[in-house]
Formats: structure tokens, C-alpha cells, sequence
């Protein structure tokens, strides 16, 4: 980490080295860009020239390589004056490849204008055409500048892609920085193909023209060697420009993948300044976007049923419902109340907490729903909001493992000192309602209906009849197999004229 810290801090002095080095190849370079001189220019006079303002040749000539770097530690130093954290200071460092080639093109360019003012001094002097050496001066100090600012460029943009823009947005959001002109991809690769393919061939063709018009003798080889390496620099930009495509890409797809996984915490790792770094801000976004929503669905799914839930975020959320056949359940505890007055509250929740967890377990094993905890209470819905005509049977499988889990959960309460509990479920089949109840701003997903007053009914006469359990003849109709059911009694059911045929296990 210190040693990112010291790179971050420090990485402009590393740059202004490797513009300062890749200058020197750019001179070097220049012993294959120099153009013959014709017959009849007098290359002793040309000589003499230069030996007699070699002062000022040579002054002329070291500022042309101080100037430039003078110019690119004056914008290291510009970093002084913020903390690394400043947007100001991340603009600095995203920016500094642009900004030190473009700098260190000041050397070259200003080293032409002075060989211009040489070349108008040595007319005047001795009175020779100046028109085939400015023509050649030209096209040389445009192509060694070009060399100059695109390898400067293209080293420094891979080095700030590697090193200095993922550690400087580990989350992104470098959308939020100014993007200078190459900052897209388009003017990447215009300026590759002007730097890569255009000139070098329009350069030769010149360089040829000018050779074969004043009949000038050069060495066989040198054009060979000047195609051999324009051709080696286009291929090894045209390695390095697909690379900046090609990992972004391939981290993307490996990051997309993790999300199709489910791991919701997959980011795109920022590095660049284009439309890739765009596009890795918009994938970040869509992440953290995908992060939310599943908390929202699992947090929405723990408030209510995960069908419900899926019901809802379908797009059923309009008032209104449907009418199907259900059956209801509902499940109460026996003396809660006197129960609870000689526990604390602290004590009574977590009972409550154990007790409904492994209930709805019971219910949503069978396919049922647990519509609400009403007090110590549950009402669950089985047939809603998925249709299914094995409701009733689904139903009363999920009373007999409710149960045997109430006789588990008794044993693991007698061992935490909680009191034993004891239950009465009802079961009613039967057409309800079943939709979104409420208020435009508040709604709920419920059942309602005669089949659901039936069934709460039903579940009070479990303490007149010492029942655990009571089924209603509805129910009890539905049923694959009746052998091991009693039938109870007729009973007299609030609200109805007919008597309900009621059966227990």
C-alpha cells in the first residue's frame, strides 16, 4: 500500500524521465529522417556555417531540451497544491500523459522554428535556395514530433492504465473527471492511424519524390530501414490500442459473470478516460443498482411471503383481486395471554420468534403462504396467489407437521425454561377473494370472505372440542385419504344457518 501511496505521489517525476528518455530515441531517431543534400548545395559552407555560430547553435540547442522540461515539471509541480484525495489532483494525474507528450513536443517545435531562422540567416549569408531545405527540415521535425508525443503518449497512457487509474477509482465515478481531446476512442484511433500509417507512408513517398527529382545518391538501405521500423512502431501500437480494448472487455465479462452468480459486489476495474471508462462507471452503477434491488426483493421477501412477494414485483399491484377456492388455515395458542403476563417481554418475543419460525417452515413446505401473524395468531393461505387444487390436502399435511414440530419446539422450550405451549389450528375450504386490500398508498395482499370467517370460526371451537385440530366438511371432501379423520360433531357456526360438519385427527 506504501508503495502505491509513493508511486501516486511521485509517478510525474517517473514520467518526465520517460519523456526525457523517449526524446533521446526520438534524436536518434532523426539520422534516418534527415534528407540528402542535393550536388549543388555546398555542404562545406553549410559546415562552416554551423562552426562559426556554435555558440549559439549550441545555447539555441540546450533550451530546446530545457524548455520542455521545464514545462513538465512545472505541471508535476502543480500537484503540490492539492491533496491526493482533490479533484483537482485526480484531474492532474488522469490528464498527464496528454499534458507531458504534448509538452515535450516544445523541444522539437521550437528547435524548427530556430533551424528555420538558420536556414533564412545562412540565404542571406551565402545566398543559396533555401526552398529544398525548409520543404526537408519540414517533413523532418514533423515526424520526429509526431514519434515524439505518440510514444511518449501511448507509453504513459499504459502505465496510467495499469497503475495509476485503478488505484485512484477503486469505486469508479470517472465519469466525474473532464476528459481531454484523445479521451475517446474514435480520436485514439485517428490519431494511430495519422501516426502509424499515414504519414510514415506519405513521409517515404516524399522522401523518395524528393531523392529521384534531384537525382540524390543515398545508401540502399536506409529507406529499407526507415519502412522496417515505421512498420514495427504500427504493429506494436497496433498490439498496444487493442490491448486497451481487450482487457477492460475481458475483466467486464469475467465481472458480469460473478453478478450472473449472484455476487452482487462485482466492480469493473477503471482505467481509462474513454468511453470504456464510461462504460465501466455504467456497469458499477448497474452493480450497486442489482445490489439494492436483491436486498430490497430478499428484505421484501421477509416481510412477506417470498409468492407474495414475487406476485407483487410482477406487477400486480393494483386494488382489486380475483375469486378462487382456497383453504384457509388459522392457528392460535392456548392461554397466550395468561401465559405472557408471568414472562418478560423480552422473553415472550423470542418464544414468539422461535414458535412462528418453525410454523411457517411447516406452511411453506406445503406450498402454503403465511398471510399474517396476528398477535400470537397465524393465518395462512393455501391456493393463493398460485393457483393449485391440491389446496386442501396441502393444507392439512401442513397442520400435521406443524404438530409434530410444536412437540421439537416444546422439548427445546422446557430445556430454556419457557413454558409449554399448546394450539388449536382450523382448516376451511372454500372461494375467496384473494388481492391486493387497502389504501392506493398502502396496501396489503390478503384473502377475504365467508370461507376465511369460517375458518377463524372453526379454529375457536378447537378449545370447545379439546381439538388440536378441526376440519371442516369442505375440506375434508378434498381429501385423497379420510381413514385416519373422526368426525367431531355438527356444529353451529357464527354467522351461518347451516350447520358445519367438523373432523379432527
Amino acid at each position: 500500500m506504501k508503495a502505491k501511496s509513493f508511486f501516486l505521489r511521485h509517478h510525474l517525476a517517473f514520467y518526465i524521465l520517460i519523456c526525457l528518455l523517449e526524446n533521446v530515441l526520438a534524436v536518434i531517431s532523426t539520422e534516418l529522417t534527415v534528407f540528402p543534400m542535393p550536388e549543388n548545395y555546398s555542404v562545406c559552407d553549410w559546415e562552416n556555417f554551423l562552426t562559426q555560430h556554435a555558440v549559439v547553435i549550441t545555447f539555441l540547442g540546450a533550451f530546446c531540451y530545457i524548455f520542455p522540461v521545464f514545462l513538465c515539471a512545472q505541471y508535476g509541480l502543480r500537484t503540490r497544491k492539492y491533496k491526493m484525495s482533490d479533484r483537482e489532483y485526480i484531474k492532474i494525474l488522469v490528464h498527464s500523459p496528454f499534458a507531458l507528450a504534448l509538452r515535450g513536443t516544445c523541444g522539437w517545435i521550437s528547435n524548427f522554428i530556430f533551424n528555420v531562422a538558420f536556414l533564412i540567416y545562412f540565404k542571406i549569408a551565402f545566398g543559396y535556395d533555401i526552398v529544398f531545405l525548409l520543404c526537408t527540415a519540414a517533413f523532418s521535425y514533423f515526424f520526429v514530433t509526431l514519434f515524439s508525443f505518440t510514444f511518449v503518449y501511448f507509453t504513459l497512457e499504459t502505465l496510467n492504465r495499469n497503475l495509476v487509474l485503478p488505484n485512484l477509482y477503486p469505486k469508479g465515478n470517472i465519469s466525474d473527471t473532464e476528459r481531454i481531446s484523445l479521451s475517446s476512442i474514435k480520436a485514439v484511433f485517428i490519431f494511430y492511424f495519422f501516426s502509424a500509417a499515414f504519414f510514415p507512408t506519405v513521409f517515404l513517398g516524399v522522401r523518395i519524390f524528393f531523392t529521384r527529382k534531384f537525382s540524390i545518391q543515398i545508401k540502399s538501405y536506409s529507406d529499407i530501414i526507415f519502412a522496417a521500423l515505421a512498420l514495427a512502431a504500427g504493429i506494436g501500437l497496433t498490439m498496444l490500442i487493442s490491448s486497451y480494448f481487450q482487457k477492460p472487455l475481458k475483466k467486464l465479462c469475467d465481472q458480469a459473470n460473478q453478478i450472473e452468480k449472484g455476487n452482487y459486489d462485482a466492480r469493473a476495474v477503471i482505467c481509462s478516460n474513454d468511453e470504456m471508462g464510461v462504460l465501466g462507471d455504467s456497469f458499477n452503477a448497474m452493480s450497486k443498482s442489482l445490489k439494492e434491488k436483491e436486498l430490497i426483493r430478499d428484505t421484501f421477501g421477509k416481510v412477506v411471503a417470498p409468492q407474495v412477494r414475487d406476485y407483487l414485483l410482477s406487477g400486480n399491484l393494483a386494488l382489486g383481486g380475483e375469486m378462487v377456492d382456497a383453504t384457509i388455515m388459522f392457528c392460535d395458542i392456548r392461554g397466550f395471554t395468561s401465559l405472557s403476563e408471568k414472562m418478560l417481554p423480552e422473553k415472550v418475543v423470542a418464544l414468539l420468534n422461535e414458535y412462528f419460525t418453525g410454523l411457517e417452515k411447516c406452511v411453506a413446505s406445503h406450498g402454503g403462504v403465511v398471510n399474517k401473524y396476528i398477535g400470537d395468531a397465524v393465518m395462512a393461505i393455501f391456493g393463493a396467489p398460485i393457483p393449485t387444487k391440491t389446496h386442501a390436502n396441502d393444507a392439512f399435511l401442513a397442520a400435521l407437521d406443524m404438530k409434530q414440530e410444536l412437540i421439537l419446539m416444546n422439548r427445546n422450550f422446557s430445556q430454556k425454561g419457557f413454558p409449554q405451549i399448546q394450539f388449536g389450528i382450523g382448516l376451511h375450504s372454500g372461494p375467496v377473494l384473494a388481492g391486493n386490500i387497502g389504501a392506493a398508498s398502502r396496501m396489503e395482499y390478503t384473502v377475504i370472505g365467508d370461507t376465511v370467517n369460517t375458518a377463524s370460526r372453526i379454529e375457536g371451537l378447537c378449545k370447545l372440542y379439546q381439538k388440536d385440530l378441526l376440519l371442516s366438511q369442505s375440506v375434508f371432501d378434498l381429501l385423497p385419504q379420510k381413514e385416519n379423520l373422526l368426525f367431531v360433531d355438527e356444529a353451529e357456526i357464527r354467522g351461518k344457518k347451516e350447520k358445519v360438519r367438523l373432523y379432527s385427527r
